[in-house]
């Protein structure tokens, strides 16, 4: 499994934080968005209900005026005696003129000073007609060349609407005194004295507006009198003001007049509002890019704010430190689980220091034990060869001598039984050493000799213990298997803050299969750390190089060979400022 690149929590935090920020404001945005769509829309819907009744009224009025103009007319008992004389056929030439002026008068009396009529005429069932206002006298359309013939023998004396070229006209049936049909009525204004406020409604944005008489054709605009119906199916309804859907892209508000019952729609694109939507985003977009800003801000230092511990505890898990067991030092967040992983890794740290310590303490008693099994194997052999040597003096009557040996032989033991320290100074070894020496001296008498070198500044450096006395054992043990004069030489120097002594003779070396096994068996404990099986005898050079690999760890100094002018050397070291034993990671 392919392992995605790792973030810091802080970095995840932020991600977050903007993440869910970005949503709850995209979602605020939406919701102002759509309460600004619903209050654009409504208000729209209420300019062209509005816009609607005003437009209704307005066209209503005028018609009512016309239709009150017509009712005057036709219910003048003088216009009715005075358009039945001049239309009859038995009628003198002097008579017609006189009733021509009787008609006038009646029609101008009954169209009133309201110079918005532009015309009052009459027609008979045959189709002439007589007028007053822009047309004068007789008329030259018949009535059944106009638009609303038909309907209005229809309506039977109720009033219908038509256009009539740039006219809006109102036209009806009327009777005689026994309900007779005697003629039509008409009653004209101008087109856009009428639909003045269809034509100029005073809204800023773009709206079709269109007016249906009861009948159901179209008035206004012009043009449009045998178009369909159109919008005046989608909304045929009693109710007075209404809305309705004609597609996706259109609104329609439709009103119906009080007296006339015309419907009037007022429509407009679905645009209108949407575009009021896309000025408040933009009006709005320096205020959603400064909270965004400010977004940003705060979930970088609250993302900060709330990672820092975590940061604080991974920082202290990853970097070294000097001091192994040392605790996190934090202080507490009042964050339950961040400080409950604080208290924990302390306790975690605790566990393991006392761990390790109780682990050392172990090691150290298996170093001790170890230790003293070496020395015990030292202790009985020098102690056999002390005792062998007195023997032989002993025989040959030695008895002074062989009193100072004893002497000397107890004081070397006394120091070899103690087991109280591991190191002593370097001092402390070489009298040992030169102690023992006297003692073969007494033996060897003038075939041995030897020679002690140190410097000053050296004596009191810690070494391990008995190790040099061992070499000077092993050294009079070598020299002796060769015919005398036998040499033994201790040199003691300082180099870099290391210490090093070397033990020398003029014996016959060391045999090269010997050399070649000692230096496999110490390869071998350098790199598994096992010892070998402890034995009394055959543990010379093999016991001191354990005792410092149990003392100092790894980095010691042990060498040995044959010196090119003849003889052996041993040379061992380690740093001057090593008084208690170094552990090692091996």
């Amino acid at each position: 499994m392919i392992r995605s690149k790792q973030k810091s929590i802080q970095t995840l935090l932020t991600s977050y934080f903007i993440a869910v920020s970005l949503i709850l404001l995209a979602l605020m945005t939406a919701v102002m968005c759509r309460m600004q769509y619903t209050s654009s829309r409504d208000d729209t819907i209420r300019t062209l209900l509005r816009t609607a009744v005003s437009a209704a009224d307005s066209v209503d009025q005028h018609l009512n005026q016309m239709n009150q103009v017509s009712l005057n007319a036709i219910s003048s008992r003088d216009l009715k005696d005075a358009f039945e004389q001049y239309f009859s056929e038995d009628i003198s030439a002097y008579e017609r003129y006189r009733q021509n002026l009787h008609l006038a008068t009646a029609l101008t009396t009954a169209k009133g000073f309201d110079f918005s009529i532009r015309q009052l005429n009459v027609y008979t069932l045959s189709g002439e007609g007589f007028g007053v206002g822009e047309e004068f006298d007789n008329l030259r359309q018949k009535a059944q060349e106009q638009a609303w013939f038909e309907k209005a023998g229809e309506a039977r004396g109720l009033p219908v609407v038509s256009v009539s070229g740039s006219y809006i006209s109102l036209s009806r049936l009327f009777f005689n005194s026994i309900n007779v049909p005697m003629g039509y009525a008409e009653v004209k204004k101008n087109f856009d004295t009428v639909f003045y406020l269809a034509e100029d409604p005073g809204i800023s944005y773009p709206v079709s507006i269109r007016i249906y008489s009861k009948e159901g054709s179209c008035l206004f605009p012009l043009g449009e009198e045998d178009a369909p119906a159109g919008y005046y199916d989608l909304v045929q309804d009693d109710e007075a003001q209404q809305i309705a859907d004609s597609g996706k892209d259109t609104i329609v508000c439709a009103a119906r007049s009080a007296k006339m019952e015309l419907l009037v729609t007022v429509s407009a694109e679905r645009s209108v509002y949407l575009r009021q939507v896309y000025s408040f985003l933009l009006r709005i977009l320096p205020v959603i890019l400064i909270m965004f800003a400010i977004i940003l801000v705060l979930s970088v230092l609250l993302s900060r704010r709330i990672s820092s511990p975590i940061r604080h505890i991974y920082h202290f898990l990853s970097s070294d430190h000097e001091d192994r067991f040392s605790l996190l030092d934090m202080e507490y967040t009042n964050i339950r689980e961040i400080d409950k992983l604080h208290d924990s890794i302390n306790e975690s740290i605790h566990s393991i220091k006392n761990s390790t310590d109780n682990l050392m303490i172990l090691k150290e008693q298996e170093v001790q034990a170890q230790m003293l099994s070496l020395q015990s194997q030292m202790n009985p052999h020098f102690l056999y060869n002390s005792l062998s040597t007195i023997e032989e003096m002993a025989q040959e009557g030695m008895t002074e001598p062989v009193a100072r040996m004893c002497d000397m032989i107890t004081d070397i033991m006394r120091y070899i039984s103690s087991n109280r320290e591991q190191r002593s100074s370097l001092e402390e070894e070489l009298e040992i050493c030169d102690m023992y020496l006297k003692c073969l001296k007494m033996r060897y008498r003038d075939h041995l000799t030897w020679t002690i070198s140190a410097d000053d500044d050296i004596l009191e450096c810690r070494v391990p213990k008995l190790c040099i006395q061992l070499l000077v054992e092993n050294a009079v043990r070598s020299v002796t298997t060769l015919a005398p004069p036998w040499h033994v030489d201790i040199s003691c120097v300082e180099e870099e803050e290391k210490w090093y002594v070397t033990v020398s003779d003029n014996g016959p070396g060391f045999d090269p299969e010997v050399d070649q096994r000692l230096r496999a068996q110490m390869r071998e404990i350098l790199k598994d750390g096992i010892l070998p099986s402890l034995k009394i005898q055959g543990m010379g050079l093999l016991n001191i190089f354990i005792r410092l690999y149990l003392l100092d760890g790894i980095p010691f100094i042990f060498d040995f060979g044959n010196r090119p002018e003849g003889g052996a050397f041993v040379t061992i070291g380690g740093s001057l400022h090593q008084s208690e034993p170094e552990k090692s990671d091996e």
